[in-house]
């Protein structure tokens, strides 16, 4: 059976997941790369876009909107007695020299920026990072800014490139570490019911058994749907796949 007939049949099937434990290693390791592919792709093109979006609309307002500033001494000085607010499409951004806004208020803009009075905030689909301008220890103005936000986009497909290849690999790791760790849990499944199946076997069925949740979780983060207790329902949703494929499993015959 190739490769995406077992994803299609782990998707459903815990007879199918029972019978994939006879499969060499090696294939079974391309199938979790593949999962992982799967998982990493949301995240990936949100990132891309929400970044490529964000320095467009940082750009275009630093030549437009905002009145000259410098960032001196870790603050941010401007001419202007109040916050200046700017949408670029589905981009928040502001203007904030006199520190009435927050980074978590850039935060909850989903996708935003935020020149603070203190510290330079962004956020890509709800997830935020920010920056004191403590760090810099430099003095930087509007001209200095714009300059390097041009120069940051010609060099972004590169910068893009290398955190999404990082990205993968952190999230590979992840999931070989959970498979490894299902596969372990599942000895005390094996043990109640009597099976007669080795730690490699239980290693196989437990690739092919997160299946289900990892397709369910992409689901979910295309839509930018969040899951409460996410982590609670992967594993119930993993645990209870491999059960039942364990229970396909013909019980050892007593001697």
């Amino acid at each position: 059976m190739n490769i995406f007939k077992q994803f299609a049949k782990s998707l459903y099937s815990p007879k199918s997941i029972s019978m994939f434990r006879f499969q060499g290693i090696g294939k079974t390791i391309l199938y979790v790369f593949l999962l992982t592919l799967l998982a990493t792709l949301p995240m990936a093109i949100y990132m891309s876009t929400g970044i490529s979006g964000l320095l467009k609309g940082l750009d275009s307002t630093l030549q437009e909107d905002l009145p000259d500033f410098k960032i001196e001494e870790g603050t941010l000085i401007a001419e202007t007695a109040e916050p200046l607010e700017f949408k670029k499409d589905d981009l928040f951004i502001v203007f904030d020299p006199t520190g009435a806004f927050t980074a978590s208020e850039i935060e909850n803009k989903q996708n935003g920026i935020g020149l603070l009075k203190n510290e330079f905030v962004y956020a890509v689909a709800g997830q935020s990072q920010s920056y004191d301008y403590s760090m810099l220890n430099m003095t930087l103005t509007k001209e200095d800014l714009s300059q390097y936000s041009s120069q940051f986009e010609n060099v972004l497909p590169i910068v893009l490139s290398v955190v999404i290849v990082m990205l993968y690999l952190f999230t590979a790791a992840s999931k070989f570490i959970e498979i490894t760790f299902l596969a372990i849990v599942s000895i005390l499944f094996k043990n109640s019911l009597k099976r007669n199946v080795n730690f490699k076997q239980l290693w196989v069925m437990s690739a092919y058994a997160v299946t289900l949740a990892t397709v369910f979780f992409f689901i979910m983060e295309f839509l930018q749907v969040s899951v409460p207790s996410g982590i609670f329902v992967n594993w119930f949703v993993n645990l209870i796949m491999l059960y039942l494929a364990l229970k396909e499993i013909p019980a050892a015959r007593k001697k």
